[in-house]
């Protein structure tokens, strides 16, 4: 097995399966933008008639998008710069999974507080939501290709053993 090539062979098929195998993970995992979207947005009582007015076109408009990708939109600088006046107390949102919104399916939510609320934040915690929910999502992939390559190295072991015991 050694001399003619074999190990040499499952060494590359193996190599070849590994890298096939990472790439399509990465691709699956990372190739897509997060998406994301806003269950609630709370509003502080003893704010300006302006403020009320923005917050409230804001709130809507927060409430009623999907957000994809790591672009910081408009809605999102602006929630950050109430918040920053003590505006906008608490934001709510939810992402969307492979199974579904992580709210409406599966009754996870993530809240942010005051200072929290920034867009470099949101964004931050909404991709390495829905990064760790893919990844689980295929894990069993990554999984199967790591388990055939022992075992195909084993079978193949095992029928040169029983070749070489019947050329004897």
């Amino acid at each position: 097995m050694f001399k003619n090539g074999w190990l040499r062979l499952w060494v590359v098929l193996t190599g070849v399966l590994v890298v096939g195998v990472t790439v399509v993970s990465a691709n699956y995992v990372w190739g897509t933008d997060a998406c994301y979207s806003f269950v609630s947005v709370s509003v502080a009582d003893n704010i300006k008639q302006q403020d009320r007015e923005l917050t409230d076109h804001v709130k809507r408009e927060a409430t009623t998008k999907t957000f994809c990708g790591k672009g910081q939109y408009s809605t999102l600088l602006t929630l950050e710069d109430l918040a920053r006046r003590g505006a906008v107390t608490q934001v709510g949102f939810q992402w969307l999974e492979p199974g579904g919104w992580s709210f409406k399916d599966h009754d996870y939510l993530d809240i942010l507080n005051g200072s929290e609320i920034e867009a470099s934040e949101i964004i931050s915690h909404a991709s390495t939501y829905v990064y760790r929910a893919r990844f689980f999502e295929i894990v069993w992939l990554i999984a199967a290709a790591l388990s055939v390559s022992p075992f195909a190295l084993a079978l193949g072991v095992g029928i040169a053993w029983i070749r070489r015991g019947f050329a004897k």
